[in-house]
This record gives structure tokens, C-alpha cells and sequence, in this order.
């Protein structure tokens, strides 16, 4: 499970503006201006129009700059693209009798690798057999 928290959702600036998003910085600006005026708390008494300008403020301020509204543009799209479809996971297969024959034969597998393995280190690592003793009865002659 990932620890980030998931991002808070993105404000939608261009309807703040009333403007699409495929509009031109002349249509941003001329948005701006119009909303400004309206809802500058000088000119608009009502109690959300400060709460209301700082929005149009803001939006404006992402939307007139090319390099933040690319940013922007790019975090709508990401937010908006579906997930990743995950791997489907199958929980019965380990209860199958399949895989409970499959994990004996692999035990026994892994059993008979191992026996080798023990034979092959007393074959290298065992102490040399004794010389058997000679019989009496055919005693080999020295050689000089």
C-alpha cells in the first residue's frame, strides 16, 4: 500500500473563468477583466465576493501564464485518465488439489537434490578411505 495520500482534486479555472479550455490568452484576459470588475469586493458588496475574487484571481494567475497553464493542462489530463487496470488475482488456486500434488512433487524434488548434493560433498570433503590390509594368501612381491 502506498503512503501518499491521495491529491486534493484541482480547482476547474476555466470555469471560474467561463472560458474553454482551448481558449486563447486574449479570451483568458478579457474573462478576467469582466469577472474582476464584477466581483471585486470595492465594487460588489455581497459577503462572498472576496471568497469569490480570490478564486478569479487565482484562476487567471495559473491560466495567463504558458508554463503553469502547460502544468495545469497536463494534471487535468492525468487526473482525469483511468486507472491502470490491476492483475486479476486468483485465490483459489492455492487450495487446488493440482497445486498441492505439484508443491509434494516439488518437496520430493527438492529432496532428491539435496541427497545429491550431500553426496557430492563427502565425495570431496570425506576422509580418504584406509588402505585395505593385504591378504596373507596372495602376498604381491616387492618390487626393486
Amino acid at each position: 500500500m502506498s503512503s501518499r495520500r491521495p491529491a486534493a482534486p484541482l480547482p476547474d479555472h476555466y470555469a471560474v473563468l467561463g472560458v474553454p479550455p482551448l481558449a486563447t490568452a486574449a479570451q483568458v484576459k478579457r474573462a478576467y477583466r469582466e469577472l474582476a470588475k464584477s466581483h471585486h469586493p470595492d465594487v460588489n458588496q455581497s459577503p462572498s465576493a472576496t471568497r469569490r475574487f480570490a478564486q478569479i484571481a487565482a484562476a487567471y494567475q495559473v491560466l495567463s501564464d504558458p508554463a503553469r497553464r502547460g502544468d495545469y493542462d497536463r494534471r487535468l489530463r492525468e487526473a482525469a485518465a483511468p486507472p491502470p487496470p490491476r492483475e486479476p488475482v486468483d485465490t483459489r488456486a492455492h487450495y487446488t488439489w493440482t497445486n498441492i500434488a505439484a508443491q509434494g512433487s516439488a518437496q520430493a524434488q527438492a529432496d532428491n537434490r539435496a541427497s545429491e548434493l550431500d553426496e557430492l560433498y563427502d565425495t570431496f570433503f570425506s576422509p580418504p578411505p584406509k588402505p585395505h590390509a593385504q591378504s596373507s594368501k596372495n602376498p604381491q612381491p616387492k618390487r626393486r
